[in-house]
């Protein structure tokens, strides 16, 4: 099952946090007791594991997600490259272009397969990072 939710305009911080409560959520509302989640976004798996972390802003939304966890007998949390991890990605932009503040999807959208089964097979693309040299 997959999902994808419109949050409006925020850091990539606090949406990748979002998505992370979201799924919780969902994982929760499905009595799923045990799953895997793979975050391209190292510092909220870092945050997750240092029990002082605090941050004002972002503070309420990462208690919700910890409280979540600890309310799921087993769960594994770890960083894996954005490279690696395009569906959650394509899921995201998607969210521009749905009427629906959330969506829930029971199977892969046919837009989406390809990447899907990318994923799924631990297949990952690399970015392309173009050096721009200015001489003065």
């Amino acid at each position: 099952m997959g999902f994808s939710r419109s949050i409006g305009m925020t850091s990539s911080f606090a949406a990748k946090l979002w998505g992370l409560r979201e799924g919780l959520l969902l994982c929760s509302n499905l009595n799923i007791n045990a799953f895997e989640v793979e975050l391209d976004a190292k510092a909220i798996v870092d945050a997750l594991d240092n029990p002082s972390y605090v941050n004002n802003v972002i503070s309420p939304l990462l208690d919700d997600c910890k409280l979540l966890i600890s309310h799921i007998p087993q769960v594994c949390i770890h960083h894996c490259f954005q490279q690696a991890n395009r569906c959650a990605n394509s899921l995201a932009r998607l969210s521009y272009c749905l009427d629906a503040d959330f969506s829930t999807f029971d199977s892969p959208l046919v837009d989406l397969l390809d990447v899907f089964e990318d994923d799924l097979n631990g297949v990952f693309c690399n970015r392309i990072c173009f050096d721009c040299i200015v001489a003065a």
